[in-house]
Parts: structure tokens; C-alpha cells; sequence
């Protein structure tokens, strides 16, 4: 049932540690300015030993009054040692981030080497987050004794208290295993241990499959054997490993893992980040994605929210948006409908003209995903499952509005160079591959756009730095390399030439890729803004908005109709449509609408007020 053997299993608990030969006796000790003390049972102390168990689950924690600085722990190893890394996991582990969060964690440490050599002193600043801190030492340090002085803290934000979680030295180090230890765990004894350790996994995991609503006790005993290894080796372990080892030989427990990963139950999540801080390499990378598969997974069975406002908000839900940061280009209608290509959420979105959105392209049903571009990212939810079937997509780029049969359909262009065209009905009508070496990358702005060319029925894509013009039956007119280099907006004139902006300028191409030349640019538009968007409205009229918040409405190439402040706050990579003067600009995942005209004229009010006002 789970994928792992016995013996596979203990030799790799065996081969992963990396500490020095043990001997006969187990050394080392600890000890600590203070020992905090459960309120509930006084019995329960968290001693300084428990920074050095090899458990996560465990750890020290100070008991004075304050937030922890001043306190501090100190280790004897038994032994002078070589050092070439001390090993810090910071915090309280034993609910993962929420209980990393709601106690205090060190943030600035003092840590003293001593009792070998000269003492070394480090000052280490850690970050607020979970993790294992390596504190590697460029020629190898030789001491008997660790100590930690806490100078700053992190406050909990539900307890004062303080703690360290564990400590251990040369936890990655490349030097024989413990030679008695790897011997013991290939012994017929371990495998004993292991047989028996593995059927309570397995009677476990049967325990909750049958229940109906599962069994929260089976469950901690999976989570507990997953994050801080089988309770048999942490025994061993105590017995035969010496302070500072422990944690390098209490391996993660596979069989365990595997079951969580089959249960996919998001409370397993603090088990597998403590097993993910016990790895590294490899094994480290495929934990922490399994961590975020799990988090993404946790918000996706949570269920949409049920209260998206109109013109949307973050989020994967029908009506939000969720752009990562990225421009999301937006088209209106006859009708007044708005189109935007949903980077985040692999699909187009339509809103009516109050912002509601009603439909969607690209799947029905939301997902989670790691795609993103050629790089990936952390896996999260998303409106609509990524793919590259029909109908779907990974990461739009770009909609574009198109004549249809009787109507008016779309064309989508996505991350992966593929051009799809739909109906007047929202119906795929075909599709096709763009052949480009262009390398489409996130974070700069947006560098793939689609503009539809009434006059010859051409759709222009462009990727990077290359245009490259098609027919609505995928049949390739005209390729050309783009003079100015990649673009930051694309748009057509009224004559069928095209716009595509660099930076601050708008720069004016024939359809054969001849340049010729700057139409608009700080000049016209002002200073101060690096990026802007442009579109035609229905009288074929040009409009340009920076991202410095104001909009410029041209009757021609060479006049201005009239400018208005559509924002009085900086914009993040702007897509604009505009009907009728009602200005539509998407925006840190929103539609901000705009009466321009309107804006206009209350504007020219405002002055007028002011100016008499001045004269009297």
C-alpha cells in the first residue's frame, strides 16, 4: 500500500546521517536560563534537553517574564568536537506556522563557540519564517560548548513566551555515519521494529478510511510519526546518539508521509513542514512542494468566498481576479460586456456592464496549480485548471475581440504560444501553435499581445521582439522583427497601422514591419510615468493612460480632445478599454471605472470655482 520496503527504508535512515562515529557512552547535556512551565499541567516543563532531542515537536521554551531576551541556552557536547556548522531551528514547531506564530521566536542571537580552542563569536539575524538556520564556519571550529544569548525577539502574537526548537551541529556534513548506529538499524532487531512500526501506520491509515468522518486520534498518531520519525528511533536514538546528532538521525518517516499524501488532509501540513526542516537536497525540495500542494489545497476545499464584490478583487473565485502582479488585458464589447484574460486563474472572465462577472472560458471547475510561465511557482488555487487541451489555458496573455459568423467573438493567446479563436457563442472554433524562439517571461510588463486588423483580417501576435500575422484558419501572412525591440502595449489605428509602445514612447508601424516612427511620448503625456496602456474606443478614437494615473483622450494622431486624472494613486501595470468615455482599467486585480467625460467637465468646474474664488 505505501511506497517504501523495510529495508530501503532503514538504509536510508542510515546513509542520510552524516555525523561523526559515536562512542560506547552517549554525551552532552543542556541547560538554560530558565524552563517555561505548562500552566495547565506543572509536570510538563519545556527543559533545555529538549532543544537537543532530535524532535521538532518538542523544543526548549524560556519561562520569565517578557518576550525571551536575555535568555539563553547552552549546550556541553560532552566532547570538544570539530564544528563545521551549527544547526538552529527557531521557534515553536509543534503546530507548524500557527504555532511558530503564536509564541515568541529568537530574531537576533548572539552564538559563542567555546572549550576547544580560541571561543568564536557570531551575531545571526533570522528571518521571521520557518526554517533550519545553517551557521556554516568557513575553516572547521574546535569546541566542547554552544551557547545562545537571545538579543532580539519575535513576538508571539497570541504568547509571550520564547522558543528554540532545536539545535544540532554538522547536520549536512559529508562524514561517516555513526558506525554504530547504521549497524544497529540494519540489524534484525531495527527491522523488527520497523515491521511491527509499519502495520500500526497501515492499521492507522485503515482506521480513518473507514470511519465516516475520519479518526482524529489515528491521525495524530500518522502526523506525530511523520514529522519527528517512528517513536521506536527516537528511542533508539536517545540511547545511542549524542547531543547535538539527534536530529541528523531521526530520519522523516516515509511510510507515514506517503500516508498523509493519501489522505490529503490539510491538518497534516505541520507534520510534513517539520519533516521538510529535518531534510535538504532533494528530498527537502519534494517536501516543501508537497507542503504547498497541501496549503493550496487547504483553501480550495474551504470553498469560494461567497462575497466577491462587483468589479472583482484577488482571489480564484467566479468575479475575482488574481494577476500576481502581471497586466491583465482587458476588451469591451458592443454591448458594454468586458473581456480580461485571468492570467492566474487560466481563464477569460466576462462582466456585464455593472461588473458582475457572469461567464467564463478555460475550465469550469477550480484547481490547484503550480504553472506560471516556463519557471512554475508555488503551487495555489486557481478559477479554472490549467491545460493544453482544447478549451483551456495555461496563463493567458492576451483577448482580443474579432468578428465571428453574425457576431463578435475572441481570440486568446497563452504563456504557451497557442492562439485559440471562439464563436460569438463563447464555442472554440480552432486553434494553432505559434512558431517563435521568443522567450515569454513574467515580471516586466507583459510581452505577448494579439491585435485584430480590420482592413486586411489579420490577427497579429506578438511575442518578444517578433510580430507575426495569421488569418482567422491559422494560415501565417507576414513575420518581421520588431525594430524598437519587445513592447510594452499594442494597439491598431484607425488606418490599420500599429501602436506599440516602449516605455514612455508610442511608436507607429506599417503592417510589413516598417517603422516610421515616435507618434507620442513625454511630450504629449507628461513626465514621471514607465509604463501605459492604449485602445480605441467605438468612434475609433485613441486613448492612452500612464501609470501615474491620468488618461488622454486624442482626436487624431496630432491633437488632443482632453486629459483627466483617472487615479490619484499610482497604477500597476494598466489595461484599459473605453466606451461611450467610460474609461474600464484593470489594477491590482480590479476594474476601476471612470465617467471621463464626466471627470472632465467636473474638472473644468472645480477650476472655474477656484478662479472666481481668487478674484474676489
Amino acid at each position: 500500500m505505501f511506497a517504501a520496503s523495510r529495508r530501503v527504508v532503514l538504509l536510508a535512515l542510515g546513509a542520510c546521517l552524516l555525523a561523526p562515529a559515536a562512542n560506547a557512552a552517549v554525551s552532552g547535556r543542556a541547560k538554560a536560563s530558565s524552563v517555561k512551565v505548562d500552566e495547565e499541567d506543572r509536570k510538563l516543563k519545556y527543559t533545555a534537553d529538549m532543544a537537543v532531542d532530535g524532535l521538532f515537536g518538542s523544543g526548549w521554551g524560556e519561562g520569565e517574564d517578557g518576550y525571551g531576551e536575555g535568555s539563553w541556552l547552552e549546550i556541553d557536547l560532552g566532547r570538544t568536537t570539530e564544528i563545521h556548522e551549527v544547526n538552529l531551528w527557531p521557534g515553536n514547531l509543534s503546530e507548524g506556522k500557527k504555532s511558530y506564530r503564536e509564541y515568541s521566536r529568537p530574531r537576533k542571537i548572539k552564538l559563542t563557540l567555546s572549550g576547544g580552542g580560541d571561543p568564536v563569536e557570531k551575531e545571526i539575524v533570522f528571518q521571521d519564517k520557518l526554517q533550519r538556520f545553517d551557521v556554516e564556519f568557513e575553516e572547521p571550529v574546535s569546541a566542547r560548548k554552544l551557547r545562545i544569548d537571545v538579543i532580539e525577539v519575535y513576538e508571539g502574537f497570541v504568547f509571550s513566551d520564547m522558543y528554540i526548537a532545536e539545535v544540532a551541529v554538522n547536520f549536512k556534513q559529508s562524514r561517516e555515519a555513526l558506525d554504530d548506529w547504521i549497524a544497529f538499524l540494519d540489524s534484525d532487531k531495527a527491522v523488527e521494529k520497523f515491521d511491527a512500526h509499519e502495520a500500526e501506520i497501515k492499521t492507522a491509515f485503515q482506521t480513518i478510511m473507514d470511519a465516516q468522518f475520519g479518526d482524529s486520534d489515528s491521525l495524530d498518531f500518522i502526523m506525530d510519526q511523520a514529522g519527528d520519525g517512528p517513536t521506536w528511533l527516537r528511542e533508539e536514538a536517545t540511547r545511542r546518539v549524542d547531543v547535538g546528532y539527534r536530529a541528523a538521525a531521526i530520519r522523516p518517516d516515509t511510510i507515514a508521509i506517503d500516508a498523509l499524501r493519501k489522505l490529503k488532509d490539510a491538518n497534516g501540513i505541520p507534520a510534513i513542514e517539520m519533516a521538510q526542516l529535518r531534510s535538504w537536497g532533494q528530498r527537502s525540495a519534494e517536501l516543501q512542494e508537497l507542503v504547498e500542494i497541501f496549503y493550496a489545497y487547504q483553501e480550495l476545499i474551504g470553498g469560494p468566498s461567497p462575497n466577491v464584490p462587483y468589479w472583482g478583487q484577488t482571489g480564484w473565485e467566479p468575479g475575482a481576479i488574481q494577476s500576481f502582479g502581471e497586466p491583465v488585458p482587458i476588451e469591451i464589447n458592443a454591448n458594454g460586456d468586458l473581456y480580461i484574460a485571468d492570467i492566474g486563474n487560466n481563464r477569460v472572465q466576462r462582466f456585464t456592464y455593472e461588473g458582475r462577472g457572469d461567464r467564463q472560458w478555460g475550465g469550469q471547475e477550480a484547481d490547484i496549480t503550480n504553472a506560471w510561465f516556463d519557471r512554475g511557482r508555488t503551487w495555489y488555487v486557481t478559477g479554472a485548471a490549467s491545460g493544453d487541451r482544447n478549451g483551456q489555458f495555461t496563463n493567458p496573455l492576451d483577448v482580443e475581440l474579432i468578428p465571428a459568423g453574425e457576431g463578435e467573438g475572441f481570440a486568446v493567446l497563452d504563456v504557451t504560444k497557442r492562439v485559440q479563436i471562439y464563436d460569438d457563442e463563447g464555442r472554440q472554433l480552432i486553434g494553432w501553435p505559434v512558431q517563435s524562439d521568443a522567450q515569454i517571461d513574467p515580471g516586466v510588463g507583459g510581452e505577448g499581445y494579439l491585435v485584430w486588423i480590420p482592413r486586411r483580417k489579420w490577427l497579429f501576435v506578438i511575442l518578444g521582439n517578433e510580430a507575426i500575422a495569421y488569418t482567422l484558419d491559422a494560415q501565417e501572412v507576414a513575420r518581421w522583427e520588431i525594430e524598437d525591440g519587445t513592447p510594452n502595449a499594442a494597439e491598431v489605428s484607425k488606418k490599420g497601422k500599429l501602436y506599440l509602445a516602449f516605455g514612455t514612447e508610442i511608436v507607429r508601424y506599417e503592417l510589413d514591419g516598417f517603422r516610421h516612427g515616435t507618434i507620442w511620448d513625454t511630450e504629449q503625456l507628461g513626465l514621471g510615468f514607465e509604463d501605459l496602456d492604449l485602445t480605441l474606443d467605438e468612434d475609433k478614437r485613441i486613448w492612452i493612460v500612464t501609470d501615474q494615473g491620468w488618461a488622454y483622450k486624442f482626436k487624431n494622431e496630432r491633437k488632443l480632445d482632453y486629459a483627466v486624472r483617472f487615479s490619484e494613486v499610482s497604477l500597476i501595470r494598466p489595461r484599459i478599454a473605453v466606451q461611450e468615455d467610460i474609461l474600464y482599467c484593470v489594477d491590482r486585480d480590479r476594474i476601476i471605472r471612470l465617467d471621463a467625460l464626466q471627470a472632465k467637465i467636473d474638472a473644468e468646474e472645480a477650476a472655474e470655482d477656484a478662479a472666481e474664488e481668487t478674484a474676489e
